[in-house]
């Protein structure tokens, strides 16, 4: 890494409704069709076939779950760069996402050298209750770092709560109303 180079991490976790399995939580993680509608700012995405196989962090390598392949995602999504929308553009990133033991790796690749290693997992927290962990590390020139974290941060909440509505079986009722 340069000394341009900077790295954050960023961690949010929500409480899964009341009921849900660990198996039920980490079946929705696994559909990676909706994990990709979650994500606020989508515009389109399309699954491609990369010129060389995604690289999985050795400490991932052990938690792939059943051999499955990584899928890859070209995903554009709407970014606001300026507030208010007076300056918006498209991104195009490359999505990596990986099924692992409890739950999903996601690596994203999006322009300027910006890399986001997500690690999505349902656990238990210290009252034995299940969550929703996101651990993100973002690696990403020191100059973007406050934008890159900024984007992240105002995003995970309305991202927690379509994975929790769906958990709920909210999605399902919005999508009969239409």
């Amino acid at each position: 890494m340069s000394f341009f180079s900077g790295v954050g991490h960023i961690t949010h976790s929500s409480k899964l409704p009341k009921g849900t399995t660990r198996e039920q939580g980490i079946a929705m993680l696994s559909d990676h069709i909706f994990f990709l509608h979650c994500d606020p700012h989508l515009v389109k995405y399309e699954a491609v076939t990369p010129e060389t196989p995604p690289e999985i962090p050795e400490a991932m390598q052990a938690k792939v779950r059943g051999g499955k392949a990584t899928q890859v995602f070209k995903v554009t999504d709407l970014v606001h760069t300026i507030p208010a929308g007076l300056w918006d553009s498209n991104v195009v990133s490359t999505y990596e996402i990986t099924d692992i033991t409890d739950g999903l790796f996601v690596r994203i690749h999006s322009p300027l050298s910006i890399v986001m290693d997500t690690v999505w997992e349902i656990k238990a927290d210290d009252d034995g209750e299940l969550e929703l962990v996101e651990s993100m590390t973002i690696t990403c020139s020191r100059l973007l770092m406050g934008v890159v974290k900024s984007q992240c941060e105002n995003g995970w909440a309305q991202i927690h709560a379509k994975m929790l509505g769906r958990l709920e079986g909210k999605e399902e009722n919005e999508e009969s109303q239409q």
